[in-house]
């Protein structure tokens, strides 16, 4: 049987709009979440290949060598020789540094071939000569957070080769994005020499019941058709506990709600994304004799007053 490709994990077509493809992972990440599915080893191989696939599909230049080659297009079946898997791991964005006891610390785009010139000498990459240089080898580690952390931020210790380093990650990180230390890689080969650098790879924990768009979080309730119709006030979870929400009478199945100030902070200002709740309304499938009566005295009254009149 040949292997799904991405578009069939994620059940859109190949023409999907960027929106089309966020909304079908997070409707498949929360389905699969391991912790909705304790000890099912299906739905966690399913939850792995939905985030692969978003991955993938969610990153334009990746998405566009995996349409033009497939999976060796982006690393997949087996990679290449980068050392952190296909493509770059570091994605894209505006320069960040701050120091952080006494350490230069930097987060940032890289250049890959930065990176091989210090680990591999002269050559060339992507066709761009590079010098052999007096310095120490560069190293590679990853840190593993939880959601709230990737949020707000967090002191993490890391040990490499022996020495343990405190590492300051910034509020609003994302997963894949990396950090780098100045000078914490290997010393230099010959007197004189600058040391390497240390990368440091995030990765972020699944939340259970939130996802993340950028600095949006989202997540999704469920309230019972009556609710709906008459209005009521729920409490939703969000990364700063829980908060009263009200919906409002006669609320749609799949309406989204907007917690202002409770998503994730932008890294340069501090201000916090909004949180996007989307309602659903949950239609009974068992009724009782009652309940039943009260239904159809109800659908038979709006035929002739109209619905909510």
């Amino acid at each position: 049987m040949s292997e799904q490709s991405y578009y069939d994990i994620l059940g859109v077509n190949k023409n999907a709009s960027d929106d089309e493809i966020k909304k079908a992972y997070r409707k498949l990440a929360l389905k699969y979440h391991p912790d909705r599915n304790p000890g099912d080893k299906e739905a966690e191989k399913k939850f792995k290949e939905v985030n692969e696939a978003h991955e993938v599909l969610s990153d334009k230049q990746k998405r566009a060598h995996y349409d033009q080659f497939g999976k060796a297009g982006v690393g997949g079946a087996g990679g290449g020789g980068n050392p952190f898997g296909g493509g770059n791991p570091f994605g894209q964005g505006a320069s960040y540094s701050y120091s952080f006891n006494g350490q230069n610390v930097n987060f940032e785009d890289f250049d890959l071939g930065d990176i091989f010139a210090s680990m591999f000498g002269g050559g060339t990459f992507n066709g761009r000569p590079f010098a052999r240089q007096n310095r120490g080898r560069d190293l590679q580690t990853s840190v593993t957070i939880e959601f709230k952390e990737a949020v707000f931020g967090v002191t993490k210790t890391v040990n490499v080769n022996g020495k343990d380093i405190k590492i300051k990650i910034p509020a609003g990180i994302d997963d894949g994005q990396a950090i780098r230390i100045a000078g914490r890689g290997e010393p230099a080969p010959e007197k004189g020499g600058e040391p390497g650098n240390l990368y440091v790879q995030i990765r972020v924990k699944p939340h259970k019941t939130l996802t993340r768009d950028g600095r949006i979080i989202l997540s999704e309730v469920h309230i019972p058709m009556v609710d709906a119709a008459l209005g009521c006030e729920i409490e939703v979870e969000t990364v700063d506990g829980m908060v009263t929400m009200k919906i409002p009478a006669g609320t749609q199945s799949g309406t989204p709600f907007k917690l202002s100030g409770h998503g994730v902070p932008f890294r340069t200002d501090g201000d916090r994304g909004p949180h996007i709740v989307e309602v659903y309304v949950d239609t009974p499938t068992k009724l009782s004799k009652k309940q039943r009566e009260i239904l159809e005295e109800f659908k038979n009254g709006t035929k002739k007053r109209g619905l909510f009149n």
